[in-house]
């Protein structure tokens, strides 16, 4: 029930009904103050759980890596590579990425190894 109606039924001397309505709109206010904290908290939780899942899977990534690491260096091709890629780092940490992501982004678009991120990220966003 609305507040108007609340008051109408204040005006109308009838104490029961209009216990009846505050608390009937309180428990509605609740019930939306509860949901709201309850969907912040779930969207906190997902965001910490793909933080994780992210972690765990550059990790793979970096033991995978080291067993293909003589596979990579075959293109003649390293240098501009290694300029875009250090461009593209530039722009990436200028931009608030963290250093996690940027690496997702390089392996994934460049085939770097995890040393040779390392290398350019020290070079490209050392501040």
């Amino acid at each position: 029930m609305s507040i108007e109606k609340i008051v109408a039924e204040a005006i109308n001397n009838n104490p029961l009904r209009l216990k009846e309505a505050f608390d009937e709109e309180m428990n509605v206010r609740i019930r939306a103050a509860l949901q709201e904290k309850y969907q912040e908290m779930t969207e906190a939780v997902d965001a910490e759980d793909l933080e994780e899942e992210t972690e765990e899977l550059v990790e793979n990534d970096d033991e995978e890596e080291d067993e293909d690491e003589d596979h990579d260096d075959e293109d003649g091709d390293d240098d501009d590579d290694d300029e875009e890629m250090a461009n593209e780092m530039k722009k990436l940490h200028a931009s608030a990425c963290s250093k996690t992501e940027m690496y997702g982004k390089m392996k994934e678009k460049y085939g770097c190894t995890r040393e040779k991120f390392n290398e350019l990220y020290a070079s490209a966003c050392s501040d």
